[in-house]
């Protein structure tokens, strides 16, 4: 969520050859709704859209694949992205979440009840509390790397722990 993610992807795959795919784009490109109308069916509805994209991708190889903030949490996906190659955890401070979402519209889960987004007190509350819920999945990530640098510090740094990494 506001990891950087998806300025972060496309820098790593051009640094590593293959190809970006951002799972909430191609969700959007598959189903010819955005995310909030989505969400607006219903989570579940949204999620399964979700898990569908990231089986697609998975398929495939040289790509770097950015998913969404609440993918992994589905336990069904994380062995998914697992199987397909390493997992990166970009992890991003809570003040740096609240500082880059801002004002930012399209984000359901930072979003209130009428879907206007979140502001100061209420939407820290929101960032930390899922941060807290989704890290334990996070957490089980191959690689974690600080994402609160600019883009092209984090992609190096994935980079770099990528050119060691092996799974135990």
């Amino acid at each position: 969520m506001a990891s950087g993610k998806s300025s972060v992807g496309p820098l790593l795959a051009d640094r590593l050859g293959y190809r970006f795919v951002d799972l909430d784009w191609l969700v959007e490109a598959r189903t010819g709704r955005t995310v909030p109308a989505l969400f607006a069916e219903g989570e579940g509805v949204f999620r399964a859209a979700e898990a569908e994209a990231l089986r697609e991708t998975t398929a495939g190889e040289g790509l770097v694949v950015a998913t969404g903030g609440g993918t992994l949490v589905e336990p069904a996906n994380l062995v998914v992205a697992r199987m397909a190659g390493p997992v990166v955890w970009l992890q991003a401070s809570v003040p740096m979440v609240v500082r880059r979402v801002g004002r930012a519209r399209g984000r359901p889960m930072l979003a209130d009840a009428t879907g206007r987004p979140l502001r100061g007190y209420a939407l820290e509350g929101r960032v930390r509390s899922l941060l807290a819920a989704r890290e334990p999945f996070y957490a089980q990530a191959d690689l974690v790397v600080d994402a609160d640098g600019t883009a092209d510090m984090v992609a190096r740094d994935v980079a770099e722990g990528l050119a060691g990494w092996r799974r135990a």
